[in-house]
């Protein structure tokens, strides 16, 4: 079998390249051949994902966080929603919500047995404007929070960085009025935010849509109304949970197409990544995504 490890060193503040060194000698040990290749930059992943895709690799095998990740999605799924190469991981950044959603070992080694031995199941992927996400796109306040930590190194624990990053937005940006179209069905709505989801969670365990699996062919949305900032602040310890989903202000919605518009300028986010403003046209490839792994975690 064919394996190629694409190695964000960068990742989680280096665990991308301490993970990979621990992997590297384990596979040494064992004899067991493979191809590596280590990411220089944004975008990098996604190229070298492509390249393996058409090489014939049999697994590509991302080595880092979910912003890996999902570069690596980007470059496996091709544009007709294709993906004859089968993704694996080993987790090495900050937050690591899709192992977690996979129930991978989060420890390198405990990986890596998956990654060779694991059975390959089917799972769907998320499109934000065409392009794939893994665990939770959104628009609003999540989206400028994503923005802000884009631009400052993570040296705090995935969700202690997105406390911060929620803190420091929090003084500066308020809700903003929204169209959504779900399936057809439209209405209007002034929104601290809209998560689209794939899976359940993103950041370091923030429950955004806690029922979200990845198996299931539809997109949960977590959309959250005009609430103030004191709320704003109670409700963020309930999204580790997912009892935020309880308050009268946060609504659950599911749906195969979604379109988000808006009157203001608003940050469109993938898997914590910002790449383009409103309007976002998010849909659901059913299966698009093969996966060596365990099982979903949750019900």
């Amino acid at each position: 079998m064919k394996r190629l490890f694409i190695v964000n060193p960068v990742a989680g503040g280096g665990r991308g390249l301490q993970s990979w060194k621990t992997v590297e000698s384990a596979l040494d040990r064992a004899g067991v051949p493979c191809d590596h290749r280590l990411t220089r930059g944004r975008g990098d992943a996604t190229e070298i994902a492509a390249e393996g895709r058409r090489a014939g690799y049999d697994v590509v095998v991302g080595v880092g966080g979910d912003g890996t990740i999902q570069e690596i999605v980007n470059g496996l799924v091709d544009s007709q929603g294709d993906c004859p190469s089968a993704l694996a991981v080993i987790p090495g950044g900050t937050g690591n919500d899709f192992c977690k959603m996979l129930s991978y070992p989060l420890n390198p080694l405990g990986a890596l047995e998956v990654v060779l031995n694991g059975t390959v199941r089917k799972f769907d992927v998320g499109r934000a404007n065409g392009r794939c996400f893994i665990n939770i796109a959104g628009v609003g306040f999540d989206a400028e929070v994503a923005g802000f930590l884009n631009q400052r190194p993570k040296r705090l624990p995935g969700a202690l960085m997105y406390v911060y990053g929620v803190l420091v937005v929090l003084f500066r940006y308020r809700p903003a009025p929204m169209t959504l179209v779900i399936d057809g069905e439209a209405f209007d709505q002034k929104c601290l935010l809209v998560s689209v989801a794939n899976g359940p969670s993103h950041a370091g365990g923030m429950k955004m849509c806690p029922d979200a699996r990845p198996d299931d062919g539809t997109l949960d949305l977590c959309v959250v109304g005009d609430v103030s900032r004191l709320q704003t602040v109670a409700l963020l310890p309930k999204v580790f949970s997912g009892r935020h989903t309880a308050h009268p202000s946060v609504r659950i919605y599911s749906g195969k197409r979604v379109r988000i518009t808006s009157p203001s300028r608003l940050f469109l986010q993938a898997d914590g990544e910002v790449f383009g403003h409103v309007p976002g046209d998010f849909d659901i490839l059913p299966g698009a995504l093969r996966v060596v792994g365990a099982a979903i975690e949750g019900p």
